[in-house]
């Protein structure tokens, strides 16, 4: 399958006429688009605050999305070179997805949308989930359950002076679950992460990459995980 991209200029005046005709509709160019968007709407349907499946809140809904697109991507072959062309997702956001995106931010900020890049919802959804991989669908989901939308903007804002250390952020989240921070500790533990890894290589330290962000918690206050417990 061929993965289709918008630059900016294309992006803006297509989101602009969206907002002048406040009408958010699909323009699928190919039957490899519409049958991407039918299969993730057959598991997710547009967002609704009032409706029951959504009683969790939008955090819920927004790694339902997260899984059910990566799950989705992953049968239409797109790779990780994709993953990362900005212009992909805005297609996404834009020309196959614009009602979706559009029920999940009423007020169809451009960020959410197209405009610059962390912010770009299904972007940020589908990071989210690959960043937190546990091996399957169903252990990331409980990595998940407890993710907020803060927690998602210190993940996926946070790439580090080298881009993603996707099994460093796959050992956090592990981790996260293990020792419950809360969510200040959280933050703090990303914002050192940052600071440290420009300075240290995680698979040198004491303990290897396990004893480096068993360290991270063990800084912000959270008891450390010995090297004999049940990490697995």
């Amino acid at each position: 399958m061929n993965f289709p991209t918008l630059n900016l200029k294309l992006s803006q005046r297509h989101f602009d006429e969206m907002i002048r005709s406040d009408a958010f509709l699909p323009e699928v160019p190919n039957p490899e688009m519409e049958e991407l968007r039918r299969q993730l709407l057959a598991v997710v349907s547009l967002y609704d605050p009032l409706a029951g499946s959504n009683a969790l809140g939008p955090g819920a809904y927004d790694m339902k999305v997260g899984l059910a697109l990566y799950r989705t991507l992953a049968g239409a072959g797109m790779d990780i070179r994709t993953a990362a062309d900005d212009g992909w997702w805005r297609f996404l956001s834009l020309r196959v997805l614009p009602d979706l995106v559009k029920s999940r931010w009423n007020g169809a900020p451009p960020v959410r949308f197209w405009k610059g890049r962390s912010r770009i919802w299904l972007r940020a959804m589908w990071w989210t989930v690959h960043l937190t991989w546990q091996g399957t669908e169903e252990n990331t989901r409980k990595i998940l359950e407890s993710v907020t939308t803060d927690t998602v903007v210190q993940l996926v804002e946070r790439p580090g002076k080298g881009g993603f250390r996707i099994d460093l952020t796959r050992l956090i989240f592990k981790m996260r679950r293990l020792r419950q921070p809360s969510q200040d500790q959280f933050r703090a533990i990303m914002k050192l992460n940052t600071a440290q890894i420009v300075l240290k290589e995680p698979v040198f330290c004491e303990g290897g990459l396990f004893g480096y962000v068993d360290a991270l918690f063990a800084d912000v206050g959270c008891a450390p995980v010995g090297l004999n417990s049940d990490y697995e």
